[in-house]
């Protein structure tokens, strides 16, 4: 049997809703502080008779702006027949030309899911997407329903694929503060990746910092970690590449002690090293490898290439200007040079900074930093909190949480947003104060 619509939202002249209080209640911090029976109307017989069932009514009044940035929803006065005492039937909306509000969309989109709906995100560009999210999130804080969401924002945009991939380097620092917003690890995972390999260039541009700086600390800490994880392996293959002796330049002979005579033998060899060691040291020293705004990465790139992507022609006969030879001579150093560009490719690849650990399809869409940062499970803040949590209360190994367990999670969860968003709502008050950015009560019932 169908349960009754106990409940009538309006959020503009012609855009009526009918709800259950318990699904609104259930879903949503805000109306369950509001949706009991000391405000519920009583119904006469006659309205009964006629099939009225609504014994609330919430009334968006107030659209977002920078003291409300998701509205005001407001309990409406109603008689014994379930209608408006004051005859009010919503705002009428005179855009006048201006871009249309999107706010009635995202309250339905909302509302929608308490009931299993899909969550209805831009498909046309991937800043609509974000901004479609953002405002989402920021109603739902106000509702105290993101944990419930969460989910179906994190899908509709992972729909988006490269696209959303792409917007996440662009735009790092606001997609990590969504991810943490919606619990998303494949948004924090991504965000972190390219903030990281990124990070020389974002800490000399003061915009971008003070953005960084909004995040909260245990964020940036993880940043900045990662960050001289990532140095330190750049430091590594630097390392690897300046003490490398390619094949058995050492040891030209297997009998010991080595005769002058046999190093003779491979004095181009080791003229080649030299040059190729003098010329990644000028690198390095220009500030070109870990130090690099992008951390490395072109001159890393160029050695990964090996071949004719550095040190081509024309800088190895500045080499012969200093170190006149034979045009013989020049050949045989040159092909020396070029195996030792295939050693130090081999050193490259076995470092993996050149590897991609993100989704973003580097090869399609190329970014000028690395992208070798590992992120792990235990990196990811709300999974370590919640393994803390485990391990202080001992909870056993295999067991999962029971349906109340989840209900009682989620609640709590969405009160820890409404707390940080500093939402309050004062049902069981007795006096009709309003608290700013909470709920406001147009009037009581006696």
């Amino acid at each position: 049997m169908n349960q009754p619509e106990d409940v009538e939202v309006v959020l503009a002249h012609d855009r009526h809703y009918k709800f259950h209080a318990n699904v609104l209640a259930r879903n949503s911090t805000l109306f369950a502080g509001i949706l009991t029976e000391p405000y519920a109307v009583k119904l006469s017989n006659k309205a009964k008779n006629a099939g009225i069932t609504t014994r609330w009514m919430i009334e968006l009044t107030t659209l977002p702006s920078s003291e409300n940035p998701a509205g005001k929803l407001e309990l409406v006065e109603l008689n014994n027949m379930g209608e408006p005492l004051d005859g009010h039937v919503g705002m009428v909306l005179n855009e006048n030309g201006r871009v249309p509000t999107k706010v009635f969309e995202y309250y339905e989109s909302i509302f929608y899911a308490f009931y299993n709906n899909e969550i209805n995100i831009n498909d046309d560009d991937m800043r609509g997407a974000l901004e479609d999210a953002g405002e989402m999130i920021t109603i739902a804080e106000y509702l105290g329903c993101v944990p419930l969401i969460s989910k179906p924002i994190d899908v509709a945009l992972a729909k988006h694929g490269q696209t959303m991939y792409q917007a996440i380097a662009t735009i790092p620092v606001g997609w990590m503060r969504l991810g943490l917003q919606i619990k998303s690890e494949l948004i924090f995972k991504e965000a972190l990746i390219h903030l990281v390999g990124n990070w020389n260039r974002i800490k000399n541009d003061p915009e971008m910092m003070s953005r960084v700086r909004d995040l909260p600390f245990n964020v940036r800490k993880l940043v900045e970690e990662h960050h001289e994880m990532l140095v330190h392996k750049s430091k590594r293959l630097e390392q690897a590449l300046v003490t490398a002796y390619p094949g058995g330049m050492l040891e030209p002979s297997k009998w010991h002690p080595i005769k002058r005579d046999e190093y003779a033998r491979d004095v181009l060899v080791w003229m080649a090293l030299s040059f190729y060691r003098h010329w990644l040291a000028q690198r390095i020293v220009l500030e070109q490898g870990s130090t690099a705004e992008d951390g490395g990465f072109k001159l890393y790139s160029q050695i990964g290439q090996a071949g004719e992507a550095y040190m081509d022609k024309s800088v190895i006969n500045q080499f012969h200007t200093r170190a006149p030879m034979t045009k013989k001579a020049m050949n045989v150093l040159e092909n020396h040079v070029l195996e030792i560009k295939e050693c130090m490719k081999g050193h490259v690849e076995h470092h993996g900074v050149l590897k991609s650990l993100c989704q973003l399809d580097v090869y399609r869409h190329p970014v000028e930093y690395l992208t070798c940062v590992e992120v792990l499970r235990q990196d990811i803040p709300w999974l370590h909190d919640e393994e803390t949590i485990v391990q202080a209360t001992g909870s056993k190994r295999g067991k999962r949480p029971g349906g109340n367990e989840i209900v009682q999670r989620n609640l709590e969860a969405a009160k820890r947003f409404a707390e940080a968003s500093e939402i309050t709502f004062d049902a069981g008050e007795e006096d009709d104060e309003e608290d700013e950015g909470g709920w406001s009560k147009r009037a009581r019932y006696e």
